[in-house]
């Protein structure tokens, strides 16, 4: 069913659509919505691990999760992937997701883990290996309490790993922290690694142009190969 109203700002969603959007009528932001988020969509390394970001962490991008998670707004879930869910399937379809976890303290708070509602139009298997020792928001700790995270997220381990490439995904990249430490604890793994963010802070982002690790576009340059049948 098309959808007719924006789904944040519930205007009519045909309001601003570029004319290739107008075409495909799928979409469930309007256009001056989706104006509003910074697509990054590049590749990048996170130590020896590939790491794919599709948007930056901007204004927009943080008051829509907020509303989400600390506003119970689940009708808003479908947004965040949206856009990229055709291509995150042709990508990822041999791969199992492996979440990053939340606090207990926050789930019961909430009643519902947000990135797994965010990913209800995907079909792919997630499992949850990890869990966090006690309640901890990456954002809100200093540079000298992320280096610590190994004290906080820890791995379950009565919990197997599907014998599949893993795909380590979570919704914000603030420092890499978490995901350093969930990729150091699955690393004995034996099928490939790689890592998904929905979108990550401009300070991380501009540190992987520092080192020279930036790489744009990684969905289309995948889809060309694709299409070649290579």
């Amino acid at each position: 069913m098309k959808q007719e109203r924006c789904l944040y700002c519930f205007e009519n969603i045909q309001n601003n659509l570029s004319f290739h959007d107008w075409l495909r009528q799928d979409d469930v932001l309007c256009g001056k919505c989706k104006s509003k988020l910074h697509v990054l969509q590049l590749d990048t390394q996170l130590e020896k691990m590939p790491l794919h970001i599709l948007y930056e962490y901007n204004e927009t991008m943080e008051s829509m999760i907020f509303q989400m998670k600390e506003g119970r707004d689940i009708a808003l879930a479908p947004v965040f992937f949206h856009s990229f869910r055709k291509k995150i399937i042709d990508r990822y379809r041999h791969s199992t997701i492996v979440l990053l976890p939340s606090s207990k303290e926050k789930y019961a708070e909430r009643g519902f883990q947000p990135v797994k509602e965010m990913l209800k139009g995907i079909p792919m298997n997630i499992v949850e290996p990890f869990y966090k020792s006690e309640d901890h928001k990456q954002s809100l700790q200093s540079f000298e309490e992320r280096v610590h995270i190994d004290r906080i997220i820890q791995r379950d381990y009565k919990i197997s790993l599907p014998k599949t490439p893993l795909l380590l995904l979570d919704d914000v990249c603030t420092s890499g922290s978490s995901l350093k430490r969930a990729y150091d604890l699955i690393k004995e793994h034996t099928y490939k690694i790689e890592a998904l963010v929905l979108c990550a802070h401009p300070l991380f982002v501009e540190s992987c142009d520092k080192k020279g690790l930036r790489h744009r576009k990684s969905f289309s340059i995948l889809e060309t190969v694709v299409r070649n049948g290579r």
